[in-house]
């Protein structure tokens, strides 16, 4: 996927506001589901200040996966979440 541009500050505080989220939920997860979720998310605080290749959709794209894989069991809409950071001009 193509370098996005980095996330803007009112952006960073919402993805931390959904890494907050996330990690409620894992603590009542376990085996795969928890290993998912914790994959999709777990460059993020990293990414989003300019390590490795920053894309906001490839962590859409992330999240897609794990709610898909296990979509019998979301708590959360993360996808939703993210695409209204991205594309809500946030």
């Amino acid at each position: 996927m193509p370098q996005s541009q980095l996330p803007s500050e009112e952006q960073r505080i919402a993805l931390c506001d959904l890494m907050h989220n996330a990690f409620i939920e894992l603590r009542y997860l376990d085996g795969e589901q928890a290993h998912d979720l914790a994959y999709a998310f777990h460059n993020l605080p990293k990414e989003m200040y300019g390590w490795g290749s920053w894309s906001s959709e490839g962590f859409i794209s992330r999240l897609r996966y794990y709610q898909s894989k296990h979509a019998e069991n979301i708590g959360f809409n993360y996808v939703s979440a993210a695409e209204t950071i991205f594309h809500s001009g946030t």
